[in-house]
C-alpha cells in the first residue's frame, strides 16, 4: 500500500538505505528539488548536538540511555534540574559496549559508574558484564523512579564512605587530667572535658616545650579505646559533664613520669585529613563551638595549614 499523505496517528514503514544509522525520535525531513541536502542534514543533527552539549565537561557523570531522542531530552532536562551530572548518552537498548563506556567512571568517580536507562531493554550479556565490573544499571519507565534509584545508590555510597573514614574523623576536645591510674601500656587517666566532646577512637596528644631548644614538641599518646564513668562504658563525654576514666592505647606509648607530666593538658590530635573528613562526612555532627575550637585553637597547636 502506498500513501501520498499520512496523518496522526498511523504507523508507517520506511524502506531506505542506511537506516541502521537513523536515530529513533529524530526528525524526518523531505528533500525537495530546490533544497540544500547538506543544510537539512545539519538541521537534523542539530537536535542531537543540542543534547550532546548537556554532557558534563568535568569528566564525571552518569551514563544516560533512552529509547528515543525525545525521551532522552526529557530525561536529560530532569537530571539537569536535579543537578546530576551526565558523562555520556546513548539511544536504544543497552549492550556491552554501553556498559564499557559507563565503566570508565570506575577508577576515579565510582559513584557515577551508573547507567540510568529509560524505556529500554538491557541485553543479558550487558547485564552480566555490568555485574562483573561493578557498573550499576537502573531501568524504569518513569523518570522519577530512576531518580529514586540513583538517590538511594548515592546515599548507600555516602554511608559506606563515612564508615570507611570513621578512623580519620577526629572530633575536637581538650582534656584536663585529674589522676593517672596507669602510666603506660595502656595509659589510664581520669579527666575532665574542658572543651568539645571526647569520643572513643579519638587520637590524643600532649604538647610540651623542649627545655633545651625551647621548641614545641607534640607527644602522640595513642587512641582512646574506652571511656568509663562509675564503672560503665560510655561512647562520649561532653564539656560540663562529670569526669571520666579514659584508656588510651597505641604503639610506643610515652610514660607518665618520663615524657609526660601528670597535669599536662591533653588534646585531640587533629590533622588536615581529619578536618577534611569532618567537613565531608560529619559536618552536621560538629557544633559551631567545636568548629571554633578547631579553627582558633587546635589548628595552631598542631600546625595544621
Amino acid at each position: 500500500v502506498h500513501n501520498k499523505e499520512v496523518k496522526a496517528a498511523l504507523g508507517v514503514k520506511i524502506t531506505a538505505n542506511g537506516l541502521e544509522n537513523a536515530i529513533a525520535g529524530s526528525r524526518l525531513l523531505l528533500v525537495k528539488e530546490d533544497d540544500d541536502e547538506e543544510e537539512l542534514m545539519d538541521d537534523v543533527m542539530s537536535d542531537l548536538e543540542n543534547l550532546l552539549s548537556k554532557i558534563s565537561t568535568s569528566g564525571r557523570g552518569v551514563t544516560v540511555q533512552a529509547s528515543t531522542l525525545g525521551s532522552l531530552e526529557a530525561l536529560l532536562e530532569f537530571l539537569k534540574q536535579m543537578k546530576i551530572p551526565v558523562g555520556s548518552i546513548s539511544i536504544g537498548n543497552v549492550h556491552r559496549r554501553d556498559v564499557i563506556t559507563a565503566s570508565t567512571m570506575l577508577e576515579k568517580h565510582k559513584q557515577y559508574a551508573v547507567m540510568l536507562c529509560f524505556d529500554v531493554k538491557v541485553d543479558k550479556e550487558a547485564q552480566a558484564y555490568a555485574d562483573e565490573v561493578g557498573v550499576k544499571i537502573f531501568t524504569a519507565d518513569i523518570i522519577y523512579h530512576l531518580f529514586d534509584q540513583f538517590t538511594k545508590h548515592m546515599a548507600e555510597i555516602a554511608a559506606q564512605k563515612k564508615e570507611e573514614s570513621k578512623m580519620l574523623a577526629v572530633f575536637p576536645c581538650i582534656l584536663n587530667p585529674i589522676q593517672v591510674f596507669n602510666k603506660t601500656n595502656p595509659i589510664v587517666v581520669g579527666v575532665d572535658v574542658a572543651e568539645g566532646a571526647l569520643r572513643v577512637n579519638t587520637p590524643i596528644a600532649a604538647i610540651r616545650t623542649n627545655p633545651v631548644t625551647n621548641a614545641k614538641e607534640i607527644i602522640p599518646m595513642g587512641r582512646v579505646t574506652s571511656i568509663e564513668r562509675e564503672h560503665k562504658q560510655i561512647p562520649l563525654c561532653k564539656k560540663g559533664q562529670p569526669a571520666v576514666a579514659v584508656k588510651i592505647e597505641g604503639n610506643n606509648q610515652p610514660t607518665y613520669g618520663r615524657q609526660l607530666e601528670d597535669k599536662m593538658t591533653l588534646y585531640s590530635h587533629i590533622s588536615r585529613a581529619s578536618i577534611d573528613t569532618l567537613k565531608e562526612f560529619y559536618r552536621d555532627e560538629v557544633t559551631k563551638d567545636e568548629w571554633n575550637l578547631i579553627a582558633k585553637h587546635l589548628k595552631g597547636l598542631f600546625d595544621v595549614v
